[in-house]
C-alpha cells in the first residue's frame, strides 16, 4: 500500500494522477465538447481525480513527512487548537516551502490531518 501511495504522490506532483486513478469501468461522457480533434459522435472521457482524503494524504506524505513524522500531531503539547488553526498552519508551511498550493490542496491536507489525528469537529 505504501508503494502505491508513493507512486500516486509522484504522479500527482507530475500532473499525471488522472492516469493513475483510471478505473476499468467506462468514464462518464461529456455531452458537449470543444473541437478537440475527435468527431462529435465519439465518446470523450473525463480525467479521474483521487478522492480528496487520499489526495490530502498523498500531498502530506510527499511534502510534509520529509521534515517530521506523524508523531508531531499526537504529542501532548499540541500547538494547534482548532480546525481553523490547522488550516493556517498547513497554509503557512505550504507557503514556506514554496509549494504553490491553492485553497483546495490546503483544505485537503488539513482535512486529512484532522480526520487522521486531530478530530477537532468531534471534540
Amino acid at each position: 500500500m505504501g508503494t502505491t501511495i508513493r507512486l500516486c504522490a509522484a504522479l500527482l506532483s507530475l500532473g499525471l494522477v488522472g492516469t493513475a486513478w483510471a478505473s476499468t469501468s467506462p468514464l462518464p461522457v461529456s455531452p458537449v465538447q470543444e473541437n478537440d480533434g475527435l468527431p462529435m459522435n465519439e465518446p470523450r472521457q473525463k480525467p479521474v481525480a483521487p478522492p480528496a482524503s487520499l489526495r490530502g494524504q498523498m500531498l502530506y506524505e510527499n511534502h510534509c513527512m520529509a521534515c517530521h513524522a506523524s508523531v508531531v500531531h499526537i504529542r501532548g503539547a499540541q500547538r494547534t487548537r482548532s480546525l481553523t488553526e490547522l488550516r493556517e498552519r498547513v497554509s503557512h508551511w505550504a507557503s514556506d516551502l514554496h509549494l504553490r498550493w491553492g485553497t483546495d490542496e490546503i483544505e485537503e491536507v488539513a482535512t486529512y490531518l484532522n480526520n487522521q489525528y486531530y478530530r477537532f469537529e468531534s471534540r
